[in-house]
């Protein structure tokens, strides 16, 4: 009896019903021909054929080339192999095709706001807008962990991106193994460490700015992290701005 769980698996990766059993049942039996295949799984002959064709074209399933003809399943390993591929090939083109419409459609909106509650979600918005950065990004963080954390991000990015890692006190550039710049007062007070949060009781942890265009900020408050996420902020072109002509890189 064909199991039910890999029936459901296979038909998952986009195999109909009638695909999964003949599969199965020629991966058990080494080799069989369309008659055998009909009788022990009840699938009507002409329906074999087509199956049987249509898992050959997908290369599933391999003909010995004999007459009559007897079938047998691929090797699974390079056919696995190949439905990887063939997933990680179409995978980047939808998420090529995605940012493409993201950009296109959004260029004209005005600026939205999100809050973020989850930590799952905030660094998941992280890696997203440090992974799609193209020209400058701006990280205002005194936790040395984030820098670790997130290493692998930040270096893959520094190779087409310029990368400011803005820091209030130089003593953290030690910590931090990426190129570090000091913030001026300024900068401290309203960006880093605002008096507003300061009467909410809340800490910054991080701010990012992307491409003039993209701001996150998150705050710890009562042991919880929170962000806000903005896209086409309008405030963003200029705080990077006046933040470039004010900060100065830390010396190694």
């Amino acid at each position: 009896m064909l199991n039910e769980n890999m029936i459901n698996q296979l038909k998952g990766i986009g195999m109909s019903e009638y695909e999964s059993k003949i599969y199965l049942m020629l991966l058990g039996l080494n080799m069989a021909s369309p008659r055998e295949l009909h009788e022990m799984t009840g699938i009507p002959r002409g329906r074999v054929y087509e199956t049987l064709n249509s898992l050959s074209k997908r290369g599933f399933v391999v003909a010995n080339g004999e007459s009559p003809s007897r079938f047998r399943a691929s090797d699974i390993h390079l056919t696995v192999e190949r439905l990887k591929h063939e997933a990680t090939v179409t995978y980047d083109n939808l998420e090529r095709a995605l940012e493409n419409y993201e950009q296109a459609t959004a260029s004209d909106r005005l600026a939205r706001t999100y809050s973020i509650q989850s930590l799952w979600s905030i660094e998941n918005h992280i890696r997203m807008i440090l992974k799609r950065a193209k020209a400058e990004i701006l990280i205002f963080c005194d936790d040395p962990s984030f820098y670790e954390k997130y290493a692998e991000d930040i270096d893959r990015i520094t190779k087409h991106v310029k990368v400011y890692c803005i820091i209030s006190d130089k003593k953290l550039a030690k910590e931090i193994q990426f190129e570090c710049y000091l913030a001026n007062r300024d900068t401290k007070e309203c960006l880093l460490h605002p008096p507003i949060t300061r009467r909410l009781d809340r800490q910054t942890k991080l701010i990012l700015y992307a491409d003039r265009k993209e701001a996150l900020t998150v705050f710890k408050m009562e042991g919880r992290e929170e962000a806000v996420f903005t896209t086409n902020n309008i405030y963003a072109e200029f705080i990077t701005r006046v933040v470039l002509k004010s900060i100065a890189k830390v010396n190694a």
